[in-house]
């Protein structure tokens, strides 16, 4: 049966021809000497010193997954991650073929968007061996790493590849960049690029094989919704918001704005009859919580402010 192979460049965007039988790794003609991979990681940037966050709220550790169906593969993936809830990166899994496996992890804030293959853009995290038994979709292996790297609100993005160039790190062909993959209270993965190692993540649109693992602060409170629930309006809000204090029967309430690591930001006792208008000018846009306590319980509400 006779193959036909093209590659065709337009606009920086490189088409795969999967339809065809060949995945990333079977089309690309990537070759690195040593020295020129030397090269690349001597423009990488060093990791800058993470201080570790010593929180005095109750702290939830997670994992969100991203998708397991494969289907494509080279040696890894760059791809954005939001973050809707201050929280630390632990590590990731990955999708691998049977073997064992070094994976390298590297890191940047915003978008990875035009940076696929500008290294010193990137800081290195961590990298570790990973063993694999299995071949193709499905299995996940975990990074062994600890990388608490502290993550802030808003976009974050990630290159998480093989540095063996017979890795088949399995992924899956997108949509779009920027589409939703999956999403829960503290993170969103969007979909993102494919390529070779090192830095030459340029097959688009892949899809991240794997896992995230991360621990978030629950703000105080939220845990322990005992009180009766109360509106806020308008929300997002970004002068001024008003809460619906009916439901407290005209009791003595405190009424607090705390943002996502728990620090109480404002503080005010209150007579809880009808609505009452908190003055919210000046701060950041983000998540907030708006909190009600009464008689040493709590109510609390998420606030978004823009």
């Amino acid at each position: 049966m006779k193959k036909t192979q093209a590659l065709f460049a337009f606009s920086g965007l490189i088409l795969s021809i999967v339809a065809f039988g060949q995945n990333d790794k079977q089309l690309s003609s990537q070759k690195l000497i040593s020295k020129e991979k030397k090269e690349i990681h001597l423009n990488i940037q060093d990791r800058p010193t993470i201080v570790e966050q010593q929180f005095k709220l109750p702290i939830v550790c997670d994992s969100l997954t991203a998708m397991t169906s494969a289907g494509n593969n080279y040696h890894g993936n760059m791809f954005d991650i939001l973050v809707d809830s201050v929280c630390t990166l632990e590590t990731f899994s990955v999708s691998v073929d049977a073997g064992t496996w070094n994976i390298a992890i590297f890191y940047k804030t915003g978008t990875f968007v035009g940076f696929d293959t500008t290294a010193s853009a990137w800081t290195f995290l961590d990298s570790a061996n990973v063993v694999s038994t299995t071949t193709g979709a499905g299995t996940l292996y975990k990074v062994p790493v600890n990388l608490n790297l502290a993550l802030s609100l808003g976009t974050h993005a990630f290159y998480i590849t093989g540095t063996k160039p017979t890795i088949t790190f399995n992924y899956t062909n997108g949509t779009s960049v920027g589409t939703v993959v999956s999403s829960d209270s503290y993170l969103t993965i969007f979909e993102g690029n494919g390529g070779g190692y090192p830095f030459d993540v340029t097959y688009s649109t892949r899809v991240f094989n794997g896992r995230a693992y991360y621990c978030a602060v629950v703000p105080s409170g939220i845990e322990d919704n005992t009180l009766a629930s109360f509106d806020l309006f308008p929300n997002p809000a970004n002068q001024s918001v008003s809460l619906d204090l009916t439901a407290f029967n005209g009791n003595d309430v405190t009424v607090s704005v705390l943002n996502t690591l728990g620090q109480r930001l404002q503080s005010t006792a209150v007579v809880a009859n009808g609505t009452q208008t908190l003055n919210i000018e000046g701060y950041a846009a983000g998540m907030y919580f708006v909190q009600v306590e009464m008689n040493g319980k709590t109510s609390t509400s998420k606030l978004s402010i823009k």
